[in-house]
């Protein structure tokens, strides 16, 4: 007889006996299906995106260059952009609360103030369409059709902005390089920049972002003008983007994006994978007597192992080619989950690599997690013709052979993950941390069953004796189904809880005694008049915040453009060229928490050297301990200030807080605006009436409205969630189909228990009731398991991560757990239905058949 593995007799037997039982040998990669189809998916996604920001690159940005400042141009920036020519247009960027007159609703908007014809690269969608173009040439406004549809508001009403009234000339539906999304922060609102200088707008401590765009012809040489560029930047602090930057910052996000998701379509697959290990296990336990009867006439264990081999890789490449057919199928669905958050229509193609990718990663895995049980085939002796024995596979295997079969499978994860992460040592670690977890949520699953067992149930009804002990029977997965349900309840428990987690801080933080309106821009002259427009209408004024700008000029005896200059610097650039805006009192408050120095809050004058606190979160970015100095500008004013004390500072309180505070006694006789925060009847008419009447009164101040922007914060969340929710579930389908695929494999075994219950005069009724319990158990401990490690990930996330106190949502995650047992439960009855309606005899001989 032909000794080779892989011999004529091992391909017509394997064939042979894959023909009679191909629907069994399907389930067990049936797991692997889910996974590929969400790697497919992924890969062809990420392929599509990449694709489009290719095809698309000049529309992100809409124009060849873009030069923005935060502050007017200087002389010398301002000859060099006379210098570059080419077609050029200029706009304002700045956030204002406006007042639709025809409403009377007033909103905190995002002024674009455009002049000239941009976006040069895409369009601008308005409806009508004409709009776009006719704005500026009529002094009209395109505003965001959200906010129309919102207030009622109809093309031809009236927007005031600042002390300017304008017609709506369109509605607003998208822009080239912003998502949608980005009208949550507020609506855009498109002006002629012409009519910003007489709208009274542009106050000292107004923030305004001045930017230019640039559409040059195709022979200009685009490295050359931004090698000549970078250094004036640098000098006058200016920022500038071209198409290759913005181009790379997309690219940047969509793989931050799409590693994300891979990694969760890499942990679908790997409980794939070991749902076919657990299948294939229990596999090689039924063909035992085949497998010992083909011993005692000849056949070697080497063609035992290629009979059985042929069969899971045929059954494994047919899972793959399934799972990509469903990849590319999902593909088309996946831009619906993420519009908002990316800029531009997804242009959608079949990916060849995705595909191939996903074929050969689902394949590498079926067959890596499959070695370990088939090598156990080569232990099985032609005795066990003889004897009726409970073999074991694994207790068969040398140290040898499961060492080897489990180092492949750990090499082919951890390079399945590399390639999706760009990055073997990333891979590497991030494989050993979820076989972690995955080992605890076996261990955890072996305690809950040795529980369960332990427990006497001699007093309970017999269905629940019986159905508690198919749990423990032979060809039971119970481990594996916890573990790879509680994977799936990990995820989603998870992010559940993170999200909850903080959506409830934001709501504490903004209780009854929290402020939920805030006004700031309000000039020197303008305080007293917008604090009696506030006490008028019954609000409380929690805080009258005096604000200066100034901007940072030398860091420890160094000027900031030599450390611009300085290659080797260890402070950030954002640090040394942002604008300040500070405050000045002699008492901190509630959200502030000294925890190095000491707080001074009374100084000896400008001219002296002044005792500041910075918080953390400028602390590290400028490099300071206590007793540095650091001289700031103060509108042409230099002042000498020392570090005193480091600052723990909650920015998370929606009331002004600071970077840097200065003591009482310095700064009174600055240029300075004020912030107002106040709280409010808590009646919605109440306050929307008291923003009318400041906006009415003093246009360029704004308003803040704490409600709308929690509001704005749930939605954002909510669209994430959604995403990752729905990535997170191909963990939980994994896990069913795991769950379906165990029951199909047990199924002789459960029969036979089901005949001979049938026999001794059990009911049909009973032996459904059995089942019930069965799996309501099973879907009770896979939840327990995985709200256990996600209530812990989520508490350790509370702690060191957000540092939060940890309250999770007992009842949101008991709803969650209750679909999980349902789900399993109707997985367990569905392929169990039939045997109810059929004598014992007639069960019996089908399953002979």
């Amino acid at each position: 007889m032909n000794l080779n593995i892989f011999s004529s007799f091992s391909v017509k037997t394997a064939l042979r006996d894959a023909r009679k039982q191909w629907k069994s040998l399907f389930v067990y990669t049936a797991s692997v299906i889910a996974g590929v189809a969400a790697l497919v998916a992924i890969l062809s996604f990420r392929s599509d995106v990449l694709l489009t920001v290719d095809d698309q690159a000049k529309e992100l940005l809409g124009a060849d260059l873009e030069i923005s400042s935060t502050s007017p141009y200087t002389e010398p920036l301002i000859q060099f952009i006379d210098s570059l020519g080419g077609e050029q247009a200029t706009g304002l960027e700045f956030s204002s609360m406006v007042l639709f007159q025809n409403t009377g609703d007033t909103r905190l908007s995002q002024i674009r103030a455009i002049s000239g014809d941009y976006p040069f690269y895409g369009l601008m969608e308005t409806n009508p369409a004409s709009a776009a173009y006719r704005y500026q040439n009529e002094n009209g406004a395109l505003v965001e059709q959200s906010i129309m549809r919102q207030l009622g508001i109809q093309v031809g009403d009236t927007v005031r902005i600042g002390t300017v009234s304008l017609p709506i000339t369109g509605e607003l539906l998208k822009v080239p390089g912003e998502a949608a999304a980005f009208s949550l922060i507020g609506p855009r609102v498109y002006v002629p920049e012409s009519i910003i200088a007489e709208s009274g707008l542009l106050q000292r401590g107004s923030r305004v972002t001045y930017k230019t765009w640039f559409a040059f012809s195709p022979e200009r040489d685009m490295r050359a003008i931004t090698s000549e560029l970078r250094p004036i930047a640098r000098e006058n602090q200016a920022r500038f983007e071209t198409v290759e930057s913005r181009k790379r910052d997309f690219d940047r996000i969509v793989q931050n994006l799409t590693k994300f998701l891979g990694l969760i379509a890499f942990i679908a697959l790997l409980l794939g994978g070991l749902g076919v290990a657990s299948a294939v296990y229990v596999y090689v336990k039924r063909k035992t007597s085949m497998v010992a009867t083909l011993r005692c006439i000849g056949v070697s264990s080497k063609q035992i192992l290629g009979i059985f081999f042929l069969q899971i890789t045929l059954i494994g490449v047919t899972g793959a080619v399934l799972g990509s057919v469903f990849g590319v199928t999902i593909q088309k669905f996946l831009p619906l989950l993420f519009t908002d958050f990316l800029p531009f229509e997804i242009v959608q193609k079949i990916s060849i690599p995705a595909i191939l990718t996903g074929l050969g990663i689902g394949l590498a895995i079926s067959i890596a997690f499959a070695l370990l049980p088939l090598m156990s085939l080569t232990g099985i002796s032609p005795l066990l013709t003889l004897r009726n024995l409970d073999y074991s596979p694994f207790r068969n295997l040398n140290k040898r052979t499961k060492v080897t079969s489990s180092l492949i499978a750990f090499f082919i994860s951890v390079s399945t993950i590399g390639i999706l992460l760009e990055s073997w040592t990333f891979g590497l670690f991030f494989t050993l941390g979820l076989l972690s977890c995955l080992l605890i949520l076996l261990l955890i699953a072996r305690g809950l069953m040795l529980l369960i067992r332990l427990v006497r149930l001699k007093a309970l009804p017999y269905v629940w004796r019986q159905g508690t002990a198919n749990l423990f029977r032979p060809n039971n997965q119970t481990a594996i189904l916890i573990t790879t349900l509680g994977m799936g309840m990990l995820l989603i428990g998870t992010l559940y809880v993170s999200q909850d987690m903080l959506l409830k801080t934001i709501d504490f933080e903004t209780g009854d005694q929290q402020p939920d309106l805030v006004f700031y821009d309000i000039q020197y002259d303008q305080n007293e008049g917008v604090r009696e427009l506030a006490l008028n209408a019954n609000a409380t004024i929690l805080e009258n915040v005096p604000i200066v700008s100034m901007r940072l000029a030398e860091w420890k005896g160094k000027t900031v453009q030599a450390l611009l200059a300085d290659s080797s610097r260890q402070v950030r650039r954002w640090a040394l060229t942002r604008d300040y805006r500070v405050t000045y009192r002699s008492e901190l408050n509630d959200a502030e928490t000294i925890i190095d120095g000491e707080w001074i809050g009374e100084s000896d004058g400008i001219g002296s050297v002044v005792p500041i606190s910075v918080a953390t979160q400028i602390q590290d970015d400028l490099n300071l301990v206590i007793g540095d100095t650091l001289v700031f500008d103060v509108q042409g004013i230099p002042v000498t200030t020392v570090i005193a004390s480091i600052r723990e500072v909650d920015f998370q309180r929606p009331q002004p807080n600071f970077f840097v505070l200065f003591p009482s006694g310095v700064l009174e006789p600055a240029p300075q605006f004020f912030a107002m925060v106040l709280r409010t009847s808590g009646a919605e008419n109440s306050t929307t009436a008291l923003q009318e009447s400041v906006v009415r009164a003093y246009p360029n101040v704004s308003a803040l409205d704490v409600g709308l922007v929690l509001e704005s914060v749930q939605t954002f969340l909510d669209k994430i969630s959604m995403a990752v929710q729905f990535m997170a579930l191909f963990s939980i389908i994994t896990g069913l189909i795991v769950l379906a695929s165990s029951i199909a494999i047990s199924r002789f075994q459960r029969i036979k228990e089901s005949v001979l219950l049938r026999t001794i005069g059990a009911k049909s009724g009973q032996i459904t009731m059995i089942q019930i319990v069965e799996y309501v158990l099973l879907g009770i401990a896979a939840c327990a398991t995985g709200l256990l490690l996600s209530v812990g990930s989520g508490w350790l996330l509370a702690r060191f991560f957000f540092e939060l106190d940890f309250v999770p949502d007992i009842g949101a995650l008991a709803m969650a757990s209750l679909i999980i047992i349902s789900l399993t439960l109707a997985a367990g009855l569905l392929r169990m239905q039939s045997m109810s309606k059929k004598s014992p005899l007639e069960i019996l001989r089908e399953e002979a058949g």
